[in-house]
């Protein structure tokens, strides 16, 4: 049986000419990508910066921060400072006949010293309107601080919730995470909200995660009994110990943020609603 010489192909070689046309594009593709990353990149920073400007021109034009007068006189040479106990009365005033000027939906302030939360609080007829934008209505990944839109927007209801974004750059409740630690909790037990007919002290008794369906977000009870069973839930479930109990009869504020454990995790902060001086 005769062998047959099966002949092999050979390898075809790109000319120089079809190489350099094809490195060209190459070149071509990641400058394009390289150049609309940059420019994404660009669009963040700037929509960020432009937020932080228009809230904090906002804050100097429609607040003014007090420094409660607190007397110490050491007992002792070189006797240790103690700790301030938080103010009674909110260090901050504000304007809100200017702020409604500006945008009615504007429900409250909400400050928490020594922290960048110090924002408006709006309120519109949904839950998505204020995601994307600022309290002057303009467009802006930051969005605002905005109530629930089922929750009194007088905060006369057992449970009032508060929305914000967890911004990269460290604003608006993107703070609301480091209530996982004890010592920040100690460092700010009270956050203050101003509103058009009166004062609170925020004071907070419980943090953790949660999903974004969860009966966290409950926002009516049948009775006492069934709204006394869930703070005793809320508190139990949080990350740091307060000494702050609440009852039946208090009104709580709920803060509520996105955090990255799993997908749709949320991180809520719990406080008491107090009248402040």
């Amino acid at each position: 049986m005769a062998d047959h010489h099966i002949p092999r192909k050979k390898k075809q070689k790109l000319s120089r000419k079809t190489q350099r046309i094809l490195l060209s594009v190459l070149v071509g593709l990641l400058l394009a990508v390289f150049l609309f990353s940059g420019y994404k990149l660009y669009s963040i920073v700037h929509e960020y910066r432009v937020a932080q400007r228009s809230y904090s021109g906002l804050h100097d034009q429609v607040t003014q921060t007090h420094t409660p007068t607190v007397s110490y006189a050491p007992q002792e040479p070189g006797a240790e400072k103690p700790a301030e106990e938080p103010s009674d009365t909110s260090p901050l005033q504000v304007d809100f006949d200017a702020l409604r000027a500006v945008n009615p939906d504007v429900k409250g302030w909400l400050y928490s010293e020594g922290t960048v939360i110090s924002y408006p609080v709006l309120q519109s007829l949904d839950n998505a309107y204020y995601l994307h934008r600022l309290y002057d209505r303009s467009e802006n990944p930051s969005g605002s601080l905005f109530m629930d839109f089922q929750s009194p927007g007088d905060f006369s209801g057992r449970i009032s919730i508060i929305y914000g974004h967890h911004m990269k750059d460290g604003s608006m409740f993107a703070s609301l995470v480091k209530y996982k630690d004890q010592q920040y909790y100690e460092e700010h037990p009270v956050m203050y909200l101003n509103t058009p007919t009166g004062n609170y002290r925020v004071e907070v008794f419980s943090g953790f995660i949660t999903a974004s369906d969860s009966t966290v977000y409950t926002k009516s009870f049948a009775n006492d009994e069934e709204y006394q069973n869930y703070l005793i839930k809320m508190k139990a479930f949080s990350d740091f110990e307060s000494d702050v109990t609440p009852g039946v009869g208090d009104r709580v504020l709920v803060l509520s943020t996105c955090t990255y454990e799993y997908n749709e995790a949320r991180y809520v902060v719990f406080g008491r609603l107090v009248p402040a001086k």
